[in-house]
């Protein structure tokens, strides 16, 4: 479910989200969204009503002295980067559609992957499981591939299937599509709307090659939940109880 904020874009609530058995993930308690360096004093106000306890801060160095996070009342803020150095690691000067296309797809590969992302998903897990059912949000920069990895993870952990962790990871186009229309609007020719059209939208041949890395590897995700991310039947077990109803 999508959230209207002043400042905070492509902001979603995963509750709501139904489990085939019928469980379903309490209203208000895991958030997901672009960064809260714009947010407005309303905007931090309403994350601190509704509770929210924890902010992982996704961003690289870079994106986060740029655009600090705005501080929400009641809330820790903790840097858990995937990719702490993104040029470094994504070349800036893709241009064309295809290239920017084939850059995120390497991306999704490091993310699943690269000891970094590793450790910083590792530590999402540790945050959420210390934070005990209370609201969590986390977000990178606009909220869609570095956090829609966490996401695909914290589902696959809450024992969702593949189909509802795509169609969820998927929901970022239709916040994208009203970027795209206001740069229509503004005249942007077709070249530049055709490369931007890859940077703000998410791709299921992405998500699933991101998957695909992580079975070839490690067998199926919730090997790699173990494996990788050194979670335990018990921890699996304390998240559900903690996030579903």
């Amino acid at each position: 479910m999508f959230l209207r904020f002043d400042g905070i874009e492509n902001a979603r609530d995963l509750g709501g989200m139904v489990r085939t058995d019928g469980a379903r993930i309490r209203q208000g308690a895991l958030l997901r969204s672009g960064h809260l360096g714009r947010a407005s004093e309303a905007d931090v106000a309403r994350l601190a009503d509704m509770g929210v306890c924890l902010v992982v801060d996704m961003r690289d160095r870079h994106e986060r002295e740029r655009e600090p996070d705005r501080a929400v009342p009641g809330a820790r803020n903790v840097w858990l980067p995937p990719a702490p150095d993104l040029p470094a690691i994504i070349p800036m000067k893709a241009e064309t559609p295809a290239q920017v296309r084939q850059v995120f797809h390497e991306f999704y590969r490091y993310l699943a992957l690269h000891p970094d992302a590793i450790e910083a998903y590792n530590g999402f897990f540790r945050e959420l499981l210390s934070a005990q059912g209370k609201p969590v949000l986390w977000h990178c920069t606009q909220g869609k591939d570095r956090t829609g990895v966490g996401a695909m993870l914290l589902l696959s952990a809450l024992g969702f299937d593949w189909d509802a962790i795509m169609e969820e990871y998927l929901l970022t186009n239709q916040f994208a599509a009203g970027q795209l229309e206001q740069m229509r609007l503004a005249r942007a020719g077709e070249e530049q709307l055709a490369v931007m059209a890859e940077v703000f939208q998410v791709f299921e041949t992405n998500g699933t090659y991101w998957s695909d890395c992580v079975r070839i590897e490690y067998g199926s995700v919730e090997s790699y939940l173990e494996m990788a991310l050194n979670l335990d039947p018990e921890d699996m077990e304390k998240l559900q109880e903690s996030y579903l109803q």
